[in-house]
């Protein structure tokens, strides 16, 4: 059996997946590990994946109560992630919503409610993707094999785990001296003056980026670097010569102020064309996937479809996601007044998810949960709606926080989407059903959306947020939630870069153009702008070091003159992304526990 094909020996049999006991240590879980994420998002504007912390800890706790099973732990980290992607929906909105101005606590309820949408329709609208994405596109989706490895290993009983072991062994210690003994840098470059150009590059040190980079392969990961080098070599040197009074600072600073500021939003207009593209591209299988639930709604017998195959009815996924349309109506009504605009966002939005969630889940299959660029989907949805208030006569003094709340709900399912396709695409490589997994999914997420209100104003209240009168001596960065509140307020006060996010849909239009030529033509590589467009939006350094993972896998294949995915370098790689997860989250709760990282 190849390790990419689900488990077919217990595919009929009765199983022990969906236990009450996976659900109470599953939601345990979810709350930890999303409290320590939320922390870790704020302080560091970037999150690390739950899945495979939960996964070993679920596996450590099941196996002391006894007759766990492989698909009953992959329930339990599935609801556990969802903590992690409810807490990256959150904090990347909604610490906007004070840095805008508003005084006092975020709302409870707004927060609960917001994050609950946005979590239904996230953790649903994946029913209609499952099939496209993980089956028939067969992305790679780097921490869903990573997790399934690291089950699998737990499951036969550690016989298999000294590749993975070494991986984790490793990546955990250089994790560790970077962010808690402060040993090791997180990264390298260099940066120099060329005329009046910036010229920057550099590379994270990062086991869990060269395992990530060993997964997805080298097509793709040349693609991701390819646009971080247009970005970085060609946009910024270009972009400064309209900008000399950058020239009174460092290279390194000049080009960092104008990626943040510009070149970034190149990576925003390529995903928004590149998205549509990749749609439109698997409409067909999406469609399939959509007829198929209808097949099996009507069907006398959920038994006409193997486990292995079986989702949410989709009545039921339809009626869920209907229900979030009338909750965000009511919370739009409350702050514009105005029932046909709160009437027509709440439409809008529940149309909108699906197009996030479609795009997120697809991103996220290149590159991974923990680097999937969740803030760009979120910023193009946001620039949408808030050009779409403007039009509609909504004034600024409302605007602003109307298009956070839309993004909130897009943020929560666009996270919420790609985590959940990772947990599918586990579930795919052992042999899980679908629909259990849906369903757990959906529980962890409903559970989070309302804890996470108390989470941020216990945050806020003991931090604050940097550059707002709430900071304190260590205010939080809170990046994402920063770039939300500059394009929310520029649409309504001008000082948004519409001409990068031009440029950046019309490169992406020509990426898709040349890529239909290569398709027609029958060329071995391609050139999707997906991935194109996460380089550009991503720091270089993530692009870079995804790239060198890529290089020694070809390199070790041309080697053994076989392309084959399955063998200990796979292993190895998924432990490299296991090790540093756990490791982050380990110094996210440190942190979380009043430890000041690094030690030393």
């Amino acid at each position: 059996m190849s390790a990419t094909d689900p488990d077919r020996a217990a595919a009929e049999s009765p199983v022990r997946e969906l236990t009450l006991r996976a659900f109470v240590l599953g939601g345990v879980l979810a709350l930890i590990l999303g409290a320590a994420n939320a922390y870790l998002g704020l302080y560091a504007g970037m999150t690390v994946s739950a899945s495979i912390p939960a996964a070993v800890i679920s596996m450590a706790v099941l196996r002391m109560l006894g007759r766990a099973t492989i698909l009953e732990n992959n329930v339990v980290q599935t609801i556990a992630s969802a903590g992690e992607a409810v807490a990256a929906g959150a904090i990347f909105t909604f610490p906007a919503l004070i840095i805008l101005g508003q005084r006092g606590p975020l709302p409870y309820w707004t927060v609960s409610l917001l994050c609950l949408a946005g979590s239904v329709m996230g953790s649903l609208l994946i029913v209609f993707l499952r099939r496209a994405y993980i089956v028939d596109e067969r992305l790679p989706y780097p921490e869903g094999v990573a997790c399934a490895a690291v089950l699998r290993v737990g499951e036969a009983g550690g016989a298999s785990a000294a590749p993975l072991g070494w991986g984790a062994l490793g990546a955990a210690l250089l994790k560790t001296a970077q962010d808690i003994l402060g040993a090791v840098p997180s990264s390298l470059g260099g940066a120099r003056w060329l005329g009046a150009a910036p010229i920057a590059g550099s590379m994270n040190i990062s086991a869990a980026l060269l395992g990530v980079g060993y997964i997805v392969g080298l097509r793709i990961a040349a693609l991701v670097f390819a646009g971080g080098a247009i970005g970085w070599f060609a946009a910024i040197p270009i972009a400064a010569h309209f900008h000399p009074e950058l020239r009174a600072l460092a290279p390194g600073d000049a080009a960092v102020r104008l990626w943040s500021g510009e070149i970034r939003y190149l990576g925003v207009g390529a995903m928004l064309v590149g998205g549509a593209v990749t749609l439109a591209r698997l409409r067909g299988p999406i469609a399939r996937g959509f007829a198929g639930g209808v097949r099996t709604l009507r069907a006398r017998s959920a038994a006409a479809t193997r486990r292995e195959e079986r989702d949410l009815p989709i009545i039921a996924v339809l009626v869920a996601v209907g229900c979030c349309i009338p909750v965000i109506f009511a919370l739009c009504l409350a702050i514009s007044g105005s029932i046909a605009v709160s009437a027509l966002l709440a439409i809008a939005l529940a149309a909108i998810g699906f197009f996030a969630t479609a795009v997120a889940g697809y991103l996220t299959g290149i590159v991974g949960a923990s680097n999937n660029p969740v803030s760009g989907v979120t910023i193009i949805v946001l620039l949408a709606v808030a050009i779409l208030l403007a039009a509609l006569g909504v004034g600024a003094a409302v605007g602003p926080r109307l298009a956070i709340m839309a993004g909130a709900v897009v943020c929560t399912a666009a996270a919420m989407a790609g985590d959940s396709l990772h947990d599918l695409a586990t579930g795919f490589h052992v042999g899980a059903t679908p629909r259990a997994l849906e369903i757990a999914v959906l529980s962890g997420a409903a559970l989070s959306a309302f804890i996470v209100a108390p989470i941020l104003n216990l945050l806020i209240r003991a931090y604050g947020i940097a550059g707002t009168a709430t900071a304190r001596a260590q205010p939080l960065a809170a990046p994402q939630a920063f770039l939300m509140a500059k394009v929310a307020d520029g649409v309504f006060h001008g000082g948004l870069p519409i001409a990068a996010i031009v440029i950046g849909a019309g490169l992406a239009a020509l990426l898709a153009a040349l890529d239909y030529l290569l398709e027609r033509a029958g060329a071995s590589w391609r050139t999707p702008a997906m991935p194109v467009a996460i380089g550009l939006y991503l720091p270089f350094g993530l692009g870079a070091a995804i790239f060198a993972g890529a290089l020694v896998r070809a390199a070790s294949h041309a080697r053994r003159q076989s392309s084959e995915e399955a063998g200990p370098g796979l292993l190895v790689a998924a432990g490299m992304v296991a090790g540093e997860a756990l490791t982050g989250v380990a110094a996210g709760l440190m942190v979380t526990l009043g430890f000041r990282l690094p030690l030393w």
